[in-house]
């Protein structure tokens, strides 16, 4: 996946031969013309420099990186809309561990903010941001080297990754936080395997308890999807396996309702964007997401009323895209978000009939931090 290079442990303290100056408050935020009927196009990071979004909460704070992996490091920010849901705002700069660079992964409806960031030795950190305690080390379990970020509930659990001694695992910390905005970890976890599997990695969850992403088989190679749900004996893994033909899957997003979106790829050819059905963490269903356009699609976050996001084909060019499902999963609508290669990761849930999506555009020669608002 994409993704997967922006989670890699070493990203987040690249060190860079560049400007590594933070984003300021006043860098502007022009806006992209107006794209399909409904669909406001923001970009609203600084002028100069790459950037992407990650995760929107659904007051409209939007969380992200500045930077490019080979020209400076990335500069984990926070953008603050001057009214809520709305497309003007402020970026600020969440800081570091310690080293050079942070990437912001997630925010909830707290306001509280997760992601990874390098610390002055170097060594990757998943990390916690509250307004009033700033950036907080979330630390590592005895036998972790190294640990980031990716997501977080409403409730104090925080999925991502950690480095181990037998390789890389999903992982999970359960935290409280004060009325000062200080972090406590009550616990670090890790998640996990398939049996006879390898590596593994954390990179969504619900308010259920669950978390998604993949395991690895070693022995033939190939990713897929899993979803992991808390039972009273301990974490269980379920496989969601892959569309018929196909090689390799990853789950990137699930709602509260267990559906559960991510990519299925063949051997060789076009990703398709799926949804896998659960219930009580078990598989009940796998059906592939209409693609108008044909191949490839990727299906990157679903909210608790069934819309998606990612990317999809349309008239030749790969763009971000929303898709609308009905109850049993089937596709109602699908939405062009913009006529910019364009990719989108995260959404926030519909609030007085709109929806804000993130993710990124291709502006230039760079990739821009963009937020969509759907009608």
């Amino acid at each position: 996946m994409q993704r997967l290079a922006l989670f890699a442990f070493a990203s987040v303290g690249v060190l860079a031969c560049g400007d590594a100056s933070p984003p300021t408050a006043t860098d502007p935020a022009p806006h992209f013309a107006k794209s399909e009927l409904g669909v406001t196009v923001t970009s609203i990071g600084p002028a100069k420099g790459g950037s992407e979004a990650e995760d929107v909460n659904d007051a409209g704070l939007v969380v992200g990186s500045t930077g490019t992996l080979s020209v400076t490091p990335f500069r984990a920010f926070l953008w603050t809309p001057a009214q809520p849901r709305g497309t003007t705002g402020t970026l600020q700069d969440l800081g570091t561990l310690g080293g050079p660079g942070a990437h912001a992964k997630a925010v909830n409806n707290s306001g509280y903010v997760v992601g990874g960031s390098g610390d002055g030795a170097g060594v990757s950190r998943a990390f916690f941001w509250t307004q009033a305690g700033g950036m907080q080390d979330l630390g590592l379990a005895p036998g972790w080297t190294g640990g980031t970020a990716v997501d977080l509930d409403e409730s104090g659990r925080v999925a991502g990754l950690a480095a181990t001694d037998v390789g890389q695992r999903a992982a999970l910390w359960t935290v409280s936080v004060n009325a000062a905005g200080a972090v406590q970890v009550l616990s670090r976890e890790s998640l996990g395997t398939l049996p006879d599997g390898g590596s593994s990695a954390a990179f969504g969850m619900n308010n259920l308890a669950q978390v998604v992403g993949y395991a690895y088989y070693p022995a033939s190679g190939p990713n897929r999807a899993v979803l992991w749900t808390r039972t009273p004996t301990g974490w269980m893994i379920e496989d969601l396996g892959v569309l018929p033909g196909d090689y390799a899957s990853t789950a990137y997003g699930v709602n509260d309702q267990g559906q559960v979106v991510g990519v299925s790829m063949p051997q060789q050819g076009c990703f398709h964007a799926v949804l896998w059905t659960t219930q009580n963490g078990k598989l009940t269903g796998t059906r592939a997401l209409e693609m108008p356009g044909g191949c490839p699609a990727e299906a990157w976050a679903i909210n608790d009323q069934g819309q998606v996001v990612g990317r999809l084909r349309n008239n030749g060019k790969d763009e971000a895209g929303m898709w609308t499902l009905a109850a049993d999963g089937s596709t109602t609508g699908i939405k062009s978000l913009g006529r910019l290669s364009s990719l989108a990761i995260g959404l926030s849930s519909t609030v007085g009939g709109l929806v804000e999506v993130v993710g990124l555009s291709r502006a230039t020669n760079e990739d821009r931090a963009t937020l969509w608002t759907v009608k």
